[in-house]
């Protein structure tokens, strides 16, 4: 019979856990500032408006702003191709280490 013992698992996925949580932090913030750069401007509260929201074990972007669903849709001319679209096509691009 063959046995192995390896020391360290918990110290090794304690260091993965924070880099995951470091790589999800870059990338929510990332989005959040690609989205308000792309979201059109006329008094600036839908710019305004992106959040970041912990839920628990996850991260969420919102934006509660009444109209921000018309923008998303291609309502302004400034962001025919709506927001979250090309912010994620852009984030997608990125390379995250």
């Amino acid at each position: 019979m063959l046995s192995i013992r390896v020391r360290g698992t918990k110290q090794v996925m304690n260091g993965l856990e924070k880099e995951l949580d470091r790589v999800i932090s870059k990338v929510a913030d990332d989005t959040i500032r690609i989205a308000q750069s792309k979201t059109p401007i006329d008094k600036g509260q839908a710019r305004r408006g992106w959040r970041l929201e912990d839920a628990g074990n996850d991260k969420r972007i919102v934006n509660r702003v009444s109209y921000i669903d018309q923008l998303e849709r291609g309502r302004s001319k400034q962001a025919p191709r709506g927001i979250l679209g090309p912010t994620i096509r852009e984030i997608q691009r990125r390379k995250y280490k």
